[in-house]
């Protein structure tokens, strides 16, 4: 992260410290590992991204957990770089339109 943009985001989470009276709930390690996957994929709104950042910025083991699933999730997307042959490509369309159609005729 540039100084700059590292700048940028402990102001925008002072902002939201003071407007919350500067009351912010510290991130427990329990809560950041339950939310790991979300976590990683920002999919959490932008004052837990910020808390658990922080967390894992200062805990060892949460640092330690983050980085090794980002090094897991780098790994399998260069191991899974292969395109699958067309005909198998085919054959699991096929299939899929199959289940949908059974579980269509299943819900009537």
């Amino acid at each position: 992260m540039t100084e700059d943009a590292a700048n940028l985001t402990e102001r925008a989470e002072q902002a939201v410290r003071r407007r919350a009276g500067g009351r912010t709930t510290p991130c427990s390690c329990d809560e950041l590992l339950e939310h790991l996957f979300e976590f990683l994929d920002s999919e959490l709104d932008d004052d837990q991204q910020a808390r658990f950042r922080r967390h894992a910025e200062e805990c060892r083991t949460c640092t330690e957990a983050t980085d090794a699933e980002q090094h897991i999730r780098a790994l399998v997307r260069r191991s899974c770089a292969e395109v699958a042959p067309s005909s198998l490509r085919l054959r699991v369309q096929s299939q899929l339109t199959v289940l949908r159609v059974n579980g269509i005729r299943a819900a009537d």
